[in-house]
């Protein structure tokens, strides 16, 4: 039974993925089929591109779009494992995404293992809740997805709540042989953490190997590492620095706090355009990539930037993101994968900027052909920026110092606003009810996004309690000056 993942041992942008499909195709050619797996569809396609200009059958195995993926994910995990079944009639290729193919793991017949590469990573844990409005709700819903033998006294409506659209995903996760649901019950929510059995899933494939940068920072690293199994760094002499002849700029607006997470309130649109014109005025242009858009200014780029790779014309970037992993989910990271607040912080919050930074020109630059293009960086805080500066080359001419900007920042409570808007479709859609509202009472409220997290926590704070008009008249006059 196979207990090893093997892990490529270069940087972002030095030739993983190239590589890969040369040594994918001579295992085609040499009679094998392989299976391909990655985060994006986008990904898929460039890899197939390449697959196909070496004449290498590929079978790609993705979701209909005009299909919801709740009602795709089970057929796709079907034509994966036909296809895997069928692989013996003529060497290929099966590309899919990676969470297609932790779905599909379980059913792979044991005499079928192929060989698997996975591309940038994969999830190893994820959270889910379901906000609750009755007491005993959160655990009779437990108790009737076998999470729990315990059943409230005051829970009776099983044939109500087993049919909820809301359980969906927990009891995807649940069904899946490879995957341990672990629940936390609360008066007002269930949570749960699924988490991939690393032991089970290695054993579904002949040989495993992982294309991710620097993957001894990731959450999946660790997570390995924590389930016993084996990891062997294979060295195909790709890059493990980056390398220039230009200058590199790096910015960052906290010098000694981490970005948004101490800080009392969430960053007000002029704080954010501050920071924006600051960055301008340092490189003296409006020509950049923004991690989400933030500020509104910049060209747009998503969070998990893979796949952005047509965006590495520019040589400039602002990556203000802040999301990080639910309180349980670090929890269960430092119980079950023994990491500590450091190395929680590293895999989901610098590890993530630098791949973001990585997308920009600076990628193409080698050491057979460097590039003469200055870079210029602006990071949330200073950890951040120093993590992305340790990914250079020594050679690299590195100029690093704090942003000309200055925001409030609460260093002594260590508060922590939330990171997200909402954190759930009834989050959302409750948010979008308040905006209405408060657009009724104030048409013109100038603190509008304030008002409205505002009263979102307060839900979170009021479990089971209705924002009244006198709530929403309060809010009003709070955040409409």
């Amino acid at each position: 039974m196979n207990t090893t993942y093997n892990y490529v041992d270069g940087v972002c942008g030095s030739g993983k993925t190239y590589t890969a499909i040369r040594k994918i195709a001579e295992r085609v050619n040499a009679g094998e089929s392989v299976i391909y797996a990655t985060e994006t569809v986008k990904l898929l396609n460039q890899t197939m591109e390449g697959l196909k200009g070496l004449d290498i059958p590929c079978d790609l195995v993705v979701a209909d779009e005009k299909v919801s993926w709740r009602k795709s994910y089970q057929s796709v995990a079907s034509e994966i494992v036909s296809a895997i079944e069928y692989s013996d009639e003529e060497p290929s290729v099966i590309l899919c995404t990676t969470k297609s193919l932790i779905v599909a793991a379980s059913n792979i017949p044991d005499d079928r293992r192929l060989s698997l590469y996975i591309d940038e990573g994969f999830e190893v844990a994820g959270h889910g809740e379901i906000n609750c409005t009755t007491e005993g709700e959160p655990q009779g819903l437990a108790y009737l997805l076998g999470l729990t033998k315990e059943k409230p006294d005051n829970f009776v409506d099983e044939n109500q709540a087993s049919s909820d659209e809301r359980l969906k995903l927990i009891k995807q996760a649940i069904a899946n042989d490879v995957i341990d649901v672990t629940p936390q019950i609360s008066p007002s929510k269930l949570q749960w953490i699924a988490s991939l059995d690393l032991k089970a899933f290695a054993s579904k494939f002949s040989d495993i190997t992982l294309l991710a940068a620097c993957h001894e920072d990731t959450i999946q690293f660790h997570a390995i590492s924590a389930s016993g199994c084996k990891q062997i760094c294979l060295d195909w002499g790709l890059a493990n620095s980056h390398t220039t002849d230009g200058m590199v700029y790096v910015f960052w607006v906290y010098e000694n706090a981490e970005w948004r997470t101490t800080k009392i309130r969430n960053i007000a649109d002029r704080e954010m355009n501050s920071i924006r014109i600051a960055f301008e005025l340092e490189h003296w242009s409006e020509n950049y990539l923004s991690v989400k858009g933030m500020g509104g200014a910049g060209k747009p780029m998503s969070v998990k930037s893979h796949g952005f790779n047509h965006l590495s014309e520019s040589p400039h970037l602002i990556d203000l993101h802040a999301q990080m992993p639910y309180p349980i989910l670090s929890q269960f990271y430092k119980e079950n994968y023994k990491l500590s607040d450091s190395q929680i912080r590293t895999a989901c919050y610098h590890y993530d900027r630098y791949q973001a930074a990585l997308r920009t020109s600076l990628r193409k630059s080698t050491v057979a052909n460097p590039s003469t293009e200055d870079n210029y960086y602006c990071f949330g805080d200073k950890s951040t920026a120093m993590y992305f500066i340790s990914k250079l080359a020594k050679s690299v001419t590195v100029e690093a110092y704090k942003l000309k900007v200055d925001l409030e920042c609460d260093t002594s409570e260590r508060k922590t606003p939330k990171h997200k808007v909402s954190n759930s479709k009834a989050q959302e859609a409750a948010r979008s009810r308040d905006r209405k509202k408060f657009k009724e009472l104030s048409p013109n409220m100038p603190r509008i996004e304030e008002a409205l997290n505002s009263t979102r926590d307060w839900r979170v704070e009021n479990p089971g309690k209705r924002v009244t008009k006198d709530i929403y008249m309060e809010k009003v006059e709070e955040f409409g000056e």
